[in-house]
């Protein structure tokens, strides 16, 4: 399963460092995974919690399929939930081929894969920013999925660095991720930064201490009023962040977040017109135009294409609606209890607590932005679903070794 291993490095080193898609390595792994099912169909024994991994793979596109009917059997709504569905073969294969012995051997290539891609996303957002003179660092892609595809990086290093001999690797990484973030401009993907170092404090602190919690007390603030200061480019992201808050308390609502506001609203009246499944886009369309003649939303949001909500959570009310919410439970809700509750039985299982980490930071980047609507990001968010739960599980046959 070496192949496996140096794919698992090149889905992250290639995740948002370079032009090429991580999409490409694992659709390469996919085709090896199919060919292994077969070769080995004979031994493969599916267990019932593999089924219950499966059907949470399948979550989104089993609520996508009432709207891809409604919306003329149009494939954009079912791209993000085949794509994640595709990763099914791969899970199978890792969970019948890898052993405990093989733990290490990922191990490494996840951290390394991390270390690199963190790396390799902060340079290219300093030269972004500071060399060619951008506003906002996108690397190849928009300048708000490079965001938060950082901020998912961040989230991992910092779940793996317990008990890892690459610790402080993973710190820097963190720290060229979390500056890509920050000079992103994407201020959903900032949110997730403190809240992923919180957990990580809430979940060791009686292994950190009182000394490194207060470090990191001093350091979190400090690094923010560094970044507001040596970065004009964070600087003028802020101050735009105040004064749109600053408009929206006078009743202008023409703004980026108040936008936003209005495309939630959208949102909710959409789920009104049809509660169980939700209203297809064209459908949408036609209702925000309403919206916009009776004045209750602004022409940017009236005129907008699909409707879109602007939210992971508010999208899948108007397009999906109780369907599409119980299938989001069951893809962004399920596996973070699963790995919490996993983690909390077992304090050395840091795949665990990487799980939750990325589980976390997606849910989070999710209130502001519908990113498991790109395919990259809803295939790369499932597939490491998958490797970690099969690593989660090697994992837990090891006798417990107290976490650092």
């Amino acid at each position: 399963m070496s192949l496996h291993a140096w794919g698992l490095l090149l889905v992250l080193v290639l995740l948002v460092a370079t032009p090429v898609r991580s999409t490409i390595v694992v659709g390469l792994l996919l085709i090896h995974s199919l060919g292994y099912l077969v070769v080995h169909r004979a031994s493969l024994e599916v267990t019932p919690f593999d089924r219950w991994v499966l059907l949470l793979l399948c979550a989104m596109l089993l609520g996508r399929l009432a709207p891809f009917v409604l919306g003329d059997f149009s494939a954009r709504y079912l791209s993000s939930g085949l794509h994640m569905m595709a990763t099914i073969p791969i899970y199978l294969t890792l969970r019948h081929a890898l052993t405990v012995a093989d733990m290490a051997r990922y191990r490494g290539c996840l951290e390394w894969g991390l270390i690199l891609g963190s790396l390799g996303g902060g340079v290219l957002a300093l030269y972004q920013t500071q060399w060619l003179g951008m506003a906002r660092a996108d690397g190849f892609l928009f300048s708000i999925n490079f965001g938060y595809l950082n901020a998912m990086l961040v989230a991992l290093s910092l779940a793996l660095m317990p008990g890892s001999s690459r610790r402080w690797w993973l710190l820097l990484g963190v720290a060229a991720a979390g500056m890509a973030v920050l000079l992103s401009g994407t201020r959903g993907a900032w949110v997730v930064m403190p809240v992923a170092v919180l957990l990580l404090a809430m979940l060791h602190l009686r292994g950190l201490g009182w000394k490194w919690l207060s470090v990191g007390l001093v350091v979190l603030p400090l690094a923010a009023w560094l970044s507001y200061h040596q970065f004009p480019e964070v600087e003028r992201r802020y101050q735009q962040t105040v004064a749109e808050f600053e408009r929206i308390q006078q009743g202008n609502l023409n703004t980026s977040v108040g936008y936003r506001f209005q495309f939630w609203f959208a949102a909710v009246e959409a789920f009104k017109q049809r509660p169980l499944v939700g209203l297809a886009y064209h459908e949408r369309e036609a209702l925000n135009a309403e919206l916009l003649e009776q004045g209750k939303v602004s022409a940017f949001v009236g005129n907008s294409s699909r409707g879109h909500a602007h939210s992971q959570y508010f999208e899948t009310l108007a397009t999906g609606g109780l369907i599409g919410l119980l299938t989001l439970v069951g893809y962004l809700v399920v596996p973070g209890i699963y790995h919490a509750r996993v983690f909390l039985r077992r304090r050395d299982d840091t795949f665990a607590l990487a799980g939750l980490g990325l589980t976390v930071a997606v849910a989070v980047c999710g209130f502001t932005e519908v990113l498991l609507q790109q395919e990259m990001i809803a295939t790369v968010y499932a597939y490491l679903q998958g490797v970690l739960v099969v690593l989660s599980r090697l994992k837990q046959r090891q006798p417990t070794v107290p976490a650092d």
